[in-house]
């Protein structure tokens, strides 16, 4: 064989490996024309057949009509005007009623139970009572901050009586109110064996004959009248002194 076969032989491979290249880059540059073609009629119409992925159809406006305005009609009234009202004749009251003021009645003393009979009446009150003084003589701590009646009880001798002998009783109205005050002889021996007390208040009070002072016996049997006192607003006077002496028999 001459040279120019057996080069033609070696030239061979190399003539289609170079043919083969040059299809397939004429291949790719059509298929990137193809692309680039498709890209650009989606993005020119991003609803066209050939989007994968079109975008949602969008919403067609709702045309509404259009309002004609209509002219407004004012109507006359048709109501009629209601009669003239008669004013009532005034009423001219023919009694006037008459309002007496009666005084609501105040607390009184209440009237004195009928005396005794002299065999039950078993105890006088003692010479020189009753007698106002100074209650400091035994409270004077409390100055004229008290108000009492006070005394002892005393045999026909004399002599005290023992204790819890006698029951001793203050009552009537004092300020306006009805009191009721209880104490036993020989409770107080501050004024003496068988001395007895009976608070009427913390400060001084004036009153004239509407109080009382009665004794009884331990069966709650009345031994002497109802002995009306009178009490004092001064300090000096605010303790009543009141004693007692049995009836000799």
């Amino acid at each position: 064989m001459g040279a120019f076969d057996l080069d033609d032989q070696r030239n061979s491979p190399l003539r289609f490996l170079t043919a083969l290249w040059n299809i397939l880059t004429v291949l790719t540059l059509m298929m990137s024309c193809c692309v680039g073609l498709v890209t650009l009629t989606i993005y020119l119409d991003p609803y066209s057949s050939l989007n994968p992925f079109p975008p949602p159809t969008p919403i067609q406006p709702v045309q509404l009509p259009t309002l004609t305005p209509t002219p407004l009609q004012i109507l006359p009234p048709t109501w009629t005007p209601s009669p003239t009202i008669t004013p009532r004749p005034t009423l001219t009251p023919t009694f006037t009623p008459t309002l007496t003021y009666t005084p609501l009645p105040t607390a009184t003393q209440p009237p004195s139970p009928t005396p005794l009979p002299p065999e039950m009446v078993l105890f006088t009150i003692s010479p020189g009572s009753p007698k106002a003084t100074a209650s400091t003589a035994f409270y004077p701590e409390l100055g004229c901050k008290w108000a009492g009646v006070a005394g002892q009880l005393f045999d026909a001798e004399g002599q005290p009586l023992p204790p819890a002998l006698v029951l001793v009783e203050v009552g009537g109205v004092l300020n306006g109110e009805p009191i009721q005050l209880l104490s036993l002889s020989g409770t107080a021996p501050q004024y003496g064996p068988a001395g007895y007390e009976i608070v009427l208040g913390d400060i001084p009070i004036a009153s004239q004959g509407s109080l009382y002072i009665q004794l009884f016996d331990r069966q709650g049997q009345p031994i002497t009248d109802r002995i009306y006192f009178d009490t004092f607003g001064a300090c000096e006077q605010n303790l009543i002194l009141i004693n007692f002496n049995a009836v000799a028999r």
